[in-house]
């Protein structure tokens, strides 16, 4: 099983948003992962497997190891459908 967390400033608007569009891509593709939400003051990067974000708060945690996805129109959902799908295979 796969872990994903979705950054924002607070943890409650966008991440929350990209959180269960995320998580409808992953349930519709059969892929069996678990997204978190969370603000990025708290987010610990390397406790997960991806990190979805915008361009700004990606920025921010650039120093991580962990792969990063950036997402800057949140309602572009074939977008982040190809960047997860893409991610994901590059995890395996």
């Amino acid at each position: 099983m796969y872990r994903l967390v979705t950054v924002c400033g607070a943890g409650v608007g966008s991440s929350m948003m990209l959180r269960l569009f995320a998580q409808q891509i992953l349930d519709a593709e059969g892929i069996e992962a678990e997204v978190d939400a969370s603000d990025i003051g708290s987010v610990d990067p390397s406790a997960y497997d991806a990190l979805i974000t915008t361009s700004d708060f990606a920025d921010a945690l650039r120093e991580t190891e962990t792969p990063i996805i950036r997402i800057d129109n949140m309602m572009d959902k074939a977008f982040l459908r190809e960047q997860l799908l893409k991610t994901i295979a590059s995890i395996k």
